[in-house]
């Protein structure tokens, strides 16, 4: 089993989740480039920002974090899906809210996807493993492969 995406950018501040998730990947036999940060303004920058050139020009797949410090997962959504450039990366919000106004909200706002993060480790690994499946049998866009 291997997921098809060329890279993964983790947004997520707690780095006991951004571990889980980047091992649980990795169990499943993903060996392409996960990038790793901790809130959304880092990400705005990477992407459309000061620091685009350090991270190349396509970005296959984004797994994102509501709740972080700097700029919310919800505002980078937004700003992301909002920008004719950008509004095609698949944008996956993994976080621990299940309010379904926020639910809604995201979905509005564009994510491909809104799972919510268990708070037991293993129900989280299980979790991780079932969008690990799902990533394996979705098709990415050739425009975005690096």
């Amino acid at each position: 089993m291997s997921i098809q995406f060329s890279k993964i950018i983790l947004v997520d501040d707690e780095l006991a989740h951004v571990t889980l998730v980047e091992r649980n990947f990795r169990r499943m036999g993903y060996d392409k480039e996960i990038i790793k940060l901790d809130n959304g303004q880092q990400l705005l920058d990477m992407i459309v920002g000061k620091d685009k050139d350090q991270a190349g020009d396509k970005f296959p797949l984004i797994v994102l974090d509501i709740n972080m410090p700097v700029k919310s997962g919800i505002e980078v959504l937004g700003e992301l899906k909002s920008n004719v450039e950008t509004s095609y990366i698949p944008i996956i919000v993994l976080t621990t809210s299940d309010d379904p106004t926020e639910i809604e909200q995201c979905y509005k706002l564009g994510c491909n996807a809104y799972i919510t993060k268990p708070v037991m480790a293993e129900e989280f690994k299980e979790t991780i493993t079932s969008l690990g499946t799902f990533l394996n049998i979705v098709s990415t866009p050739i425009t975005t492969l690096n």
